[in-house]
């Protein structure tokens, strides 16, 4: 027997709650590749999903996906927060990178003058 629009609704919304937890945890643990790999996998349930919203039945699963909605906007805070912090590191990496490019021939030089003064003594 053939699922009505509601039953699809139904069983696709179960699956991206379950989908948006899995996501949840994975960016509480910081994994975020395989968050990122979940996303991918939502998305065609999602388009699914919206295409089932034009039937007048499926409006009763509204309240549902207000709060897959919220959860999922949540975790897109906390990933563009990570993501603003590591680029902020990656900014302070690159600087302490360019310090060291300016020091280091200064540092090479007195090494070796130091060298040549042990050497010569």
């Amino acid at each position: 027997m053939m699922e009505t629009p509601l039953q699809t609704a139904t069983r696709l919304l179960s699956a991206l709650e379950d989908l948006a937890a899995q996501e949840t945890g994975l960016l509480r643990t910081l994994d975020i590749v395989e968050a990122v790999s979940v996303q991918e996998r939502a998305a065609p349930l999602v388009q699914r999903l919206g295409e089932l919203a034009q039937y007048a039945e499926v409006a009763i699963l509204r309240p549902r996906v207000g709060e897959l909605l919220a959860r999922r906007e949540q975790n897109r805070y906390f990933l563009d927060a990570q993501l603003e912090r590591l680029q902020v590191e990656l900014r302070r990496v690159e600087e302490a990178r360019q310090r060291l490019a300016i020091i280091a021939p200064v540092y090479r030089a007195a090494a070796s003058a130091n060298s040549r003064l042990n050497a010569a003594a």
